[in-house]
């Protein structure tokens, strides 16, 4: 992977989230109602935001009605994560949340959420998923510099997001321009560029 380039976005959802501030009028982003959440509650919701404004490939989430695996690799988040997605759907798709015990099962999901892994591990589990349709999201701030779709950033008390666009293109992802205008988006530079 070459050189990442990066813009910055507007990136403050998860401020806007707690607020309570309704963007389902401009973008079809819900807000939870303001209250004081944990991070993983703040970082479930911005997931299943994420999945309104992510198109996948033709036939990618398998047949009408067929469940679309959210897998986790990360014990602390498995419940609180199937809290926030209980009776959700991803396209009219129902979702079901799978604790991961290998980086082979990665490719089996439509969304992979990676805890807060150590660079070699986050980069064995991209390697794994590979060109796979599979919308990756990382806790560690280098999650998308590392080859991940998007990566959670800490800023203060804020949450915020970077997506890598090169790796979006790679997994065949859509995201739309509503989603990257909230975030810092980043590109691939290319080895010639480097220099």
């Amino acid at each position: 992977m070459g050189v990442l380039t990066w813009r910055r976005g507007a990136g403050r959802l998860a401020p806007l989230l707690l607020a309570g501030i309704s963007l389902a009028a401009e973008t079809g982003i819900e807000a939870p109602p303001a209250a004081v959440h944990s991070e993983h509650e703040i970082e479930s919701a911005m997931l299943y935001n994420f999945t309104k404004f992510v198109e996948w490939p033709d036939g990618a989430l398998g047949e009408s009605g067929a469940p679309v695996v959210v897998g986790v690799w990360n014990d602390g988040f498995v419940s609180v994560l199937e809290a926030a997605l209980l009776n959700k759907t991803v396209y009219g798709h129902p979702i079901v949340v799978r604790r991961l015990n290998s980086s082979a099962e990665a490719k089996s999901c439509a969304v992979l959420l990676v805890g807060a892994a150590d660079r070699k591990e986050i980069a064995r589990i991209v390697q794994a998923v590979g060109r796979s349709p599979v919308l990756t999201i990382g806790e560690r701030s280098q999650f998308s510099r590392l080859g991940g779709v998007i990566a959670f950033i800490r800023d203060g008390h804020r949450i915020r997001f970077e997506i890598n666009l090169d790796a979006a293109e790679r997994a065949g992802l859509h995201v739309s321009s509503k989603l990257l205008r909230l975030a810092a988006v980043g590109r691939e530079a290319p080895p010639r560029e480097r220099n």
